[in-house]
């Protein structure tokens, strides 16, 4: 007769129970198993042959192995159905964070709709502070930006000043105004450096050099300052001539030369006589011309070996603009160097504005196009301006609100019945019911989940601070419900108190802020918390899973020792079935010779 045993683990459905009749049956089977094996023995030895002494040693390990395996496979299978008792709850409760989410954001309840009567003029974004109501808008003027732009220039790299330093002196604001000088190196004299320059300085004024590709000075310098009247600006240029090395050196080794000085495009020519042609008297001259620009001696190059050197400075207005060529006497005028010049009729120029709207009557004005505090609670973009008066009917529409309200009771709901399943002993839900029967992390949860639907809001309205107060209540048995014509009510009568009440007022507020941000708010934070890497449930999966590995290294050190209890029993085994062979031999051999005497003595054959 052989032995045989088949085992095999199947994770049950209700993981106490499994485990209680695994271990009834392995005893069973082990009483079984070790009554056969020895009746087996038995047997072989009485038959004297024909033992299968493998099929034997298998058995007898069977014996051993299969109580222990399946007692370590039932444990197994209770860790796996926490764990998925655990991923039951973390489901359930990141439902409800979203439902939350959904109603946690003060803009979540802009709950306004707008009608104009002129959508082309301006648009309105109302917030959750609005208030129904009709208002009268008319648009009178925008507001705009200075722009001004320079005269052409042949290329972006055209030298403004000869090589040489410059300054231009930067004016922003009329109430306050604030100079800002930002100082060109020599060198450093062309458009694209005046560009770089300016934007380098961040006075609020922005430069750009443009490509009109009309004629032969087609790049322009354009500068633009921010929206409104009082972002005006205006620009002083300051030249620069040379460097010698003190206020009375000759410039042109005393010889005559020639100051052609162009302002606001007239041509003014300067003669300056021999022996002259010293800083102070070239000075003297350009102070003197009654051309509005004025010069100075400049001894700022220190360390240099020549640190003097003339400035000259144009009129304070951006329409008049001037730009100096000199001629040094060799016989032929260098060409005349363009200079920053911003003409006062250039193409593209424009005065800065403020923005002036009259709203039921009221006439307001501001620096840019967008108006957040003429109408409470809304803001307004300006695109144009009005020939009459538009209507603005704000209207409130709950739908969305009331939607979203839904959600999260029919999201609490959906987790009351998943925590009911996997902690119901009797629940023969599939996958993880009855899973966490009695488990204190399941209990734990449900009452977390209850508690952030029961009390007053951390952020309570004048009239409203709880759930209850919209409509919403639980019953005897757990099932969340909400009266709809209760929650209407409140919105329509106590609508900013329900916003507050769940919001806080607030916007994109951090779960790690420790600002009160109302019921939907503060539940995100706990609800984050509760289902992140950190939080209660990731740390019980996490433990199950290290009870598994630990149960199968259990299985794995199980198998090695009933390989090596197999393997002893089979050499045992073999051994006595040799023995057993040569004694049936010998068995076999003295019966013969018994039987050989007895015929003798009996004369049979």
């Amino acid at each position: 007769m052989t032995i045989s045993s088949t085992s095999s683990s199947t994770a049950s459905t209700n993981a106490s129970s499994g485990a209680t009749a695994a271990s009834t049956s392995t005893a069973a089977q082990t009483a079984a198993a070790n009554r056969a094996a020895a009746q087996q023995l038995i047997n072989s030895l009485s038959a004297g042959s024909g033992v299968d002494v493998n099929a034997l040693a298998q058995n007898l390990v069977n014996a051993e192995q299969v109580p222990q395996q399946n007692q370590i496979n039932a444990k197994i299978s209770a860790s796996n159905a926490r764990i998925s008792g655990y991923a039951a709850l973390s489901y359930a409760a990141s439902g409800i964070n979203t439902a939350f989410t959904a109603l946690k954001d003060q803009n979540s309840f802009n709950a306004l709709t707008v009608a104009s009567s002129n959508t082309s003029a301006f648009s309105i974004t109302p917030s959750a502070t609005a208030s129904a109501g009709m208002h009268q808008v008319s648009v009178n003027q925008l507001a705009q930006a200075q722009r001004t732009v320079s005269a052409g220039y042949a290329s972006a790299s055209a030298s403004l000043n000869n090589g040489n330093p410059m300054t231009l002196a930067l004016t922003v604001g009329t109430t306050n105004p604030k100079t800002t000088n930002i100082e060109l190196p020599a060198g450093r004299d062309t458009p694209q450096d005046i560009v770089n320059f300016v934007n380098a300085a961040n006075t609020g004024v922005t430069a750009q050099l443009v490509n009109t590709g009309s004629g032969a000075n087609p790049y322009q310098v354009v500068l633009t300052g921010a929206t409104g009247a009082q972002n005006s600006f205006t620009l002083a240029t300051k030249y620069s001539m040379g460097g010698v090395q003190s206020a009375t050196s000759p410039i042109n080794s005393g010889n005559p030369m020639t100051l052609n000085l162009t302002v606001a495009g007239t041509l003014h020519t300067l003669s300056i006589a021999a022996g002259q042609d010293t800083p102070n008297a070239i000075v003297a001259a350009i102070n003197n011309s009654g051309t509005g620009v004025t010069a100075s001696v400049d001894a700022s190059v220190s360390g240099s070996t020549f640190p003097y050197k003339i400035d000259l400075s144009g009129p304070s207005s951006d329409t008049s603009n001037f730009s100096l060529a000199v001629d040094y006497g060799s016989g032929s005028t260098p060409a005349v160097t363009p200079g920053l010049s911003f003409p006062a009729n250039a193409t593209g120029n424009q005065t800065a504005k403020d923005a002036m709207v009259q709203v039921d009557g009221i006439n307001y004005t501001r620096s840019s196009n967008s108006f957040n505090d003429v109408i409470p609670g809304a803001t307004m973009n300006l695109t144009t301006t009005t020939s009459t008066p538009a209507t603005v009917q704000f209207s409130l529409d709950t739908s969305t609100i009331v939607t979203n309200i839904n959600n999260l009771v029919q999201a609490y709901n959906d987790a009351h019945n998943i925590i009911s399943a996997v902690t119901d002993p009797k629940s023969t839900l599939a996958t993880y019911g009855a899973t966490l029967v009695g488990d204190s992390t399941a209990r734990m949860v449900q009452s977390k989940l209850r508690s952030l639907f029961s009390g007053s809001s951390s952020t309570p309205g004048t009239n409203i601070s709880a759930l209850w107060q919209i409509g919403i209540s639980i019953d005897a048995s757990g099932t969340m419900s909400v009266d709809s014509t209760k929650l209407n009510t409140a919105l329509n009568s106590n609508y900013s108190d329900v916003v507050k009440m769940f919001t806080g007022n607030q916007n994109g507020l951090s779960i790690y802020s420790s600002a009160p941000a109302g019921i939907a708010g503060d539940a995100v934070k706990a609800l984050t918390n509760l289902v992140g890497s950190t939080g209660p449930l990731v740390s019980q999966t996490n433990s199950a899973n290290k009870l598994i590995t630990g149960y199968q290294t259990d299985l794995t050190s199980l198998q090695t020792r009933m390989n090596q209890l197999l393997t002893r029993y089979q050499t045992q085994f073999s051994a006595m079935n040799s023995l057993v062979g040569t004694i049936n031999a010998q068995k076999t051999s003295l019966k013969s010779s018994f039987d050989g005497m007895m015929s003798m003595y009996t004369n049979k054959n």
